[in-house]
């Protein structure tokens, strides 16, 4: 086995090395092998690229004859790329950059459109969602990629059939359904940093129509970063979690009934600073002392006692009754998020400026939505529904500042901001796709929004009555003010798609785009704390193309876009050391292919490529000055984003090998939406491989290896003197996994 398998790599090594060396266009995993089907499935699949089923347009469909620009992955794919997170989604889909602050606040940006704000009344502009609820809170997703099915990434706005916040695209997870065949699987896996964890799955038919499906999962990592004060690991800790599902089918009807439940308890974050050439000689020697001591970027004098907690769940209810002339689907869904953060924001125990940050928040969301399908017989597809969507969230920010020369002390503080924040929003929304003249079809699509938000916002002084208020509020004032703003805003798509062959799909669309307004958080005075931040209005022209080739072995997918926004919500922490949200015009152009090539069972390479020039086109106003954005560059938008992959496989005792090669490129960036020196995130490329054995009977081995060359690159930054803090993502890490399927 060992010869087959170094033979195996040999030629993957070969033909990386002849193809894929340099990083060319990107992955096409996504594309490649990301069908609704089971494992077995996909691995019997014959010469050619496999179709793949999505669920983009609220109907099963091929993805090929989606005139949306998608990128879908399955259950395989996600293994094979070792996808645990989000952020290794954003990694391997063109167009889509994302940075993790912690558990609670991802920051996910499409063709560098997102959203970095932790205010209480915000939302994303990219929506996320698990079996076609959408998740209010970004870090109520921890469950999503257990037992899951696929995830499709819709790029670009899709107001009307996905709501009012996914004016820059949307994420959607999908988990497998109880079937009526007994069946599951269990696997334990071990890897670096003394990580170790195990699942569980099995479906359980009870009846004529009846079955359970269960899944679980434990995970527990020392970490891999280290403090240096206390000798203890950080970044590690552990996770588990668990979904059960009944669905029962009698007839026209068939009911879903979905509780999932997740908790994780981990350590903090270790953080770094790194200098540029415009800090200050003062600033610029603290940095290097700080890092004189350290062996890598990996090592932090983190305060003690840092933590990130979270524990959430959900139940959903989905009802659907398959008449003649349409399917009927009722979707209830209440989702519970708690998390809690203790985090030290800078990382150096001798820095003239120290953050002792903690964060509790809870919040609650209850959405139903009522829609009609037209079967899939019909000539002219349609689909109409009805929505409504309420939240209420708490957040309590303490902030315990520390400041010494050069720096006023007056800086230094106790505080406490409070925001209590409710969300109500209603709406109706339609779309329909006629076909005409054989070979077009178009789509008219509408939605109206209401929203209404309110939220009470608070300062809190708990130093001693006398000492100054420090920051968040420095120099500002306490306060405890309401403020309520209410939205109604129409959204729509329209698309012409040409289909010349069955294998040929050409498609122009013109799509508006809305975010709801919002205010934002620990504001320094009153003033600030009911300043409104006006919604996003996004207009999004694309012309794409979905074509295969030579006897379906090669599928090339491309789409060219220009988007023009209107009223940005763009975050900044500014130079005032003030919390900075306001709008701003924007301008976006760009490009993306995706490539599959399969030429036999035993090859399949992809590549995948995004080209993006977004700058504003305005300069913001913020409580009374004036934003020097014009010219800028989005934050979170390298101009050049590839990938690719090389997989080779081959029968071998009584089983199936196969070796897996990915490389994932992405230019510069800045973070921040002033382009300041100390936001510039370099240009890195990371490096992964795979390798698994697989038996007849479903015993499988596995091994993947992440960031191969051991690549020093942030997944977040924080502004500050001309210097930057950073959370950098995990070294060299290895995991080797085993499991069954029964």
């Amino acid at each position: 086995m060992r010869g087959n398998f170094a033979s195996l790599l040999s030629r993957l090594l070969c033909t990386a090395a002849a193809g894929v060396a340099a990083p060319v266009f990107a992955q096409g995993t996504a594309v490649a092998n990301a069908p609704a089907a089971s494992a077995p499935a996909e691995e019997k699949a014959a010469i050619g690229v496999a179709d793949i089923v999505v669920t983009a347009r609220k109907r099963a469909e091929n993805l090929q004859d989606v005139p949306i620009a998608v990128t879908a992955l399955g259950s395989v794919a996600m293994e094979r790329a070792h996808i645990t997170s989000v952020l290794d989604v954003a990694a391997l889909t063109p167009g889509v950059t994302m940075t993790q602050f912690n558990i609670g606040e991802p920051q996910t940006y499409i063709r560098g459109v997102g959203s970095q704000t932790d205010s209480a009344a915000s939302e994303s502009s990219v929506t996320i969602s698990m079996d076609e609820v959408a998740i209010g809170r970004g870090g109520a997703t921890s469950i999503a990629f257990l037992d899951a099915n696929r995830v499709e990434v819709l790029r670009g706005p899709q107001g009307t059939l996905y709501g009012r916040n996914a004016s820059a695209g949307t994420i959607s997870f999908y988990s497998n359904r109880p079937t009526n065949v007994f069946e599951g699987s269990v696997e334990a896996s071990a890897g670096s940093f003394r990580t170790f964890g195990g699942k569980g799955i099995v479906n359980l038919p009870v009846g004529d129509g009846m079955a359970f499906r269960a899944a679980g999962q434990y995970s527990d990592s020392r970490g891999y970063a280290y403090n240096l004060l206390t000798g203890k690991h950080l970044q590690g800790g552990e996770r588990y979690g668990g979904r059960l599902q009944f669905q029962a089918e009698k007839d026209a009807w068939t009911v879903l009934l979905t509780g999932d439940y997740s908790k994780d308890n981990l350590d903090g974050d270790s953080r770094s600073i790194v200098s540029t050439y415009l800090a200050s000689p003062t600033f610029a020697r603290l940095a290097a002392a700080s890092n004189a001591d350290r062996k890598n970027v990996w090592e932090s004098e983190t305060i003690p006692g840092t933590f990130q907690r979270r524990r959430n769940y959900g139940l959903v209810g989905r009802v659907e009754y398959a008449a003649d002339w349409a399917t009927l689907t009722s979707l209830t869904a209440y989702r519970n998020n708690l998390y809690s953060l203790r985090a030290d924001y800078v990382g150096e125990t001798n820095f003239p400026f120290q953050t002792d940050d903690r964060v509790n928040e809870a919040s609650h969301q209850f959405s139903q939505e009522l829609r009609l399908t037209s079967p899939s017989s019909s000539k002219i597809q349609w689909v109409a529904g009805l929505f409504y969507y309420s939240d209420s969230i708490d957040r309590q920010e303490r902030f315990v500042v520390t400041a010494v020369a050069p720096l006023p002390t007056a800086l230094g503080g106790d505080n406490t901001a409070l925001q209590n924040a409710s969300t109500k929003s209603y709406a109706a929304f339609g779309q329909v796709t006629i076909p005409f003249a054989s070979i077009f079809e178009l789509t008219l699509g509408a939605r109206i929004s209401r929203d209404k938000k309110e939220v009470f916002q608070q300062a809190v002084h708990n130093a001693p009555a006398g000492q100054g208020l420090g920051f968040p509020f420095f120099p500002g004032s306490l306060y405890a003010v309401p403020a309520s703003a209410s939205f109604t805003k129409p959204t729509w798509r329209a698309t012409l798609a040409m289909e010349p062959s069955p294998d040929k799909h050409f498609y122009l669309s013109y799509d508006r785009g809305y975010k709801s307004g919002t205010f934002t958080s620990q504001a320094q005075n009153a003033t600030q704390a009911t300043f409104l931040v006006k919604p996003e209005q996004l207009d999004s022209f694309n012309l794409g193309a979905k074509t295969q080739w030579l006897d379906n072995t090669l599928r090339v997918n491309a789409d060219l876009f220009y988007l023009d926004y209107k009223k940005l919500q763009v975050f900044e922490f500014g130079a005032n050391l003030n919390f900075i949200l306001a709008n701003a015009n924007a301008r976006i152009k760009g490009a993306e292919i995706q490539v599959v090539i399969a030429p036999s069972r035993n090859l399949n390479v992809g590549m995948n490529a995004s080209l993006l020039d977004g700058k504003f086109t305005s300069n913001p106003q913020f409580a009374g000055a004036t934003l020097a954005y014009k010219g800028n560059r989005l934050s979170r938008a390298p101009r050049y984003k590839v990938s690719n992959y090389v997989e080779l496989s081959e029968d071998m005792f009584g089983g199936r090998g196969l070796v897996r090669l990915s490389q994932a490129f992405q230019s510069d960036f800045f973070y921040n939406p002033s382009n300041d020196v100390a936001g510039l995130q370099k240009a890195y490329s990371v490096l992964n491989g795979f390798a698994s054995w697989e038996s007849e009977s479903g015993l499988k081995l596995s091994l993947s290896a992440d960031n191969l060359t051991n690549e020093q690159y942030s997944v977040h930054h924080i502004s500050f003197q001309n210097l930057g803090v950073r959370i950098f993502a995990p070294p060299r890490s290895y995991t080797f996994t085993v499991s069954q399927r029964f």
